[in-house]
């Protein structure tokens, strides 16, 4: 954005605040009430133009959400969008989107291959589910180190001082520690210490999938959804083990739960945290003046009714072929 005036900026309907404080202005369609309809403003060397683009498989601009059934409000993406915009941080924020959208697709994936179990009969499909659950948990950790670096980027800025580099460098230190190490506000504080089990479990059953040569080894096909055994003397699972997210009258005749639930839960954890989070940022590092008042920014994603649905999943568990 460097080489665009900042009177072309001023041109820009839903821009309230032309940042000079080496913040990029971050630039996505947004919804034009004049008309109605999307627009995006694109760079032309040191002029914008305009085009009409609806996002498909992006974040917009708008005074409200737009579609319920696909879109979604994070506040996290807002307000580094909006109040913490360098290039480095939004670099960071996109691959986050990324990695919020691969928590949407593990759940569509979900669904497809119960299709093709339900189509063929053909239980080697279980080995579809185990591969991407075994991604699914790489995916998490990624997510937690993501988050953690917009903050360490955002805190060396405030401060010029180095935060550690991953989530669980952070983690590992009690309250007293963090307070005493880095001076780190409360807020913040008490975001990474209140996470640390949750990240753990999940840390733990990534690094032993990607370290350790745990194998997740069976997950059973049934019509109305995937399962694991979930207390097995031979197989043990620490999938099973590390949550209790399954009620008894959830849990099938042979001891079957489901595979659905856990990822729901899973998901709704993190974007859960993403809230808490923002909220210990804003509070914690001075957020600079909006660079949109009047508009919020948003996300849309084909996939994206999947996060929306998540207390559902978690409550049926199971999902019968009529549904």
């Amino acid at each position: 954005m460097s080489g665009v005036s900042r009177d072309e900026l001023r041109k820009v309907p839903y821009i309230d605040y032309i940042p000079s404080d080496g913040r990029t202005v971050f630039l996505q369609p947004f919804l034009d009430s004049r008309d109605n309809t999307f627009k995006m403003f694109v760079p032309q060397g040191e002029k914008l133009t305009w085009i009409f683009a609806e996002p498909v498989a992006a974040c917009y601009y708008s005074d409200r959400i737009l579609d319920e059934s696909k879109d979604i409000y994070l506040e996290f993406i807002d307000i580094i969008g909006r109040h913490y915009s360098f290039d480095s941080v939004i670099k960071s924020s996109l691959k986050i989107v990324r990695d919020i959208e691969n928590c949407a697709v593990i759940i569509e994936k979900y669904f497809l291959f119960l299709d093709q179990f339900r189509k063929t009969k053909d239980v080697s499909t279980n080995f579809l589910v185990v591969t991407d659950l075994e991604y699914f948990f790489g995916n998490v950790r990624s997510l937690y180190d993501l988050l953690h670096s917009v903050v360490k980027d955002l805190w060396k800025r405030a401060t010029m001082k180095n935060l550690p580099k991953t989530f669980h460098d952070m983690v590992k230190w009690n309250a007293e520690d963090l307070r005493r190490k880095y001076a780190l506000p409360e807020p913040l504080i008490k975001c990474y210490v209140e996470s640390k089990d949750f990240f753990l479990k999940c840390k733990g059953i990534r690094d032993a999938i990607y370290h350790r040569g745990f194998d997740i080894q069976i997950v059973y096909c049934t019509e109305d959804g995937f399962a694991f055994q979930k207390d097995s003397s031979l197989f043990p699972n620490p999938l099973t083990s590390e949550f209790d997210i399954w009620p008894a009258a959830k849990i099938k005749e042979n001891g079957l739960v489901s595979v659905l639930a856990l990822i729901s839960h899973v998901n709704k954890k993190i974007l859960e945290f993403s809230d808490v989070f923002s909220e210990a940022l804003i509070r914690s590092i001075q957020p600079l003046p909006p660079i949109s008042k009047t508009c919020k920014i948003f996300l849309r994603g084909p996939f994206i009714h999947h996060l929306l649905k998540l207390d559902e999943y978690l409550n049926r568990q199971w999902i019968e072929a009529s549904w």
